[in-house]
């Protein structure tokens, strides 16, 4: 029931936006359909989407990683909130490249390589660790700056 009323209350808003910007009535109706039919589908790929972001911070919370939310925040920003195609059809969460973009079996196979080049990388548990994905220069300037903007809490143990 949820999903159905941010439908109707995205259509809503698409009627009021297309009636004040006097298109006829013809082209305000179809386009008024045409949003109905676009927030119909995203209410489904948001709760896909949820379910795939709840399934990654489950798994991130069972390794051995440190500073499990930070690497979480990373995944969300390399992947656009697990959206971008050319990294998610890799299952590439974190944009690893040698030459080219790494490809995974599956997204698990990300997470694990992350933890074993994170267990290679990061020896001092005390260094901060935006520090240093900085020092190592992880991401472009200021990618640390936008991992700490991301509105997102990793909640370990993971509860389904």
């Amino acid at each position: 029931m949820e999903n159905f009323q941010v439908s109707c209350y995205a259509f809503c808003k698409c009627i009021v936006f297309l009636i004040f910007m006097n298109h006829h009535l013809f082209r305000t109706l179809l386009l008024a359909f045409g949003c109905w039919v676009l927030a119909a589908q995203s209410g489904n790929a948001q709760k896909k989407n949820q379910a795939l972001i709840d399934s990654i911070a489950c798994y991130i919370c069972a390794t051995n990683i440190a500073h499990k939310e930070i690497v979480m925040h990373q995944a969300i920003v390399e992947t656009g909130w697990f959206r971008a195609e050319f990294l998610m059809s890799r299952n590439n969460l974190f944009g690893f490249r040698s030459k080219n973009y790494l490809r995974f079996n599956n997204w698990k196979e990300s997470v694990d390589y992350y933890e074993q080049w994170q267990k290679k990388r990061y020896t001092d548990p005390k260094e901060d660790y935006y520090k240093f994905l900085e020092r190592i220069k992880y991401g472009a300037p200021g990618y640390s700056n936008g991992l700490r903007k991301i509105k997102y809490t990793l909640k370990c143990p993971c509860t389904k």
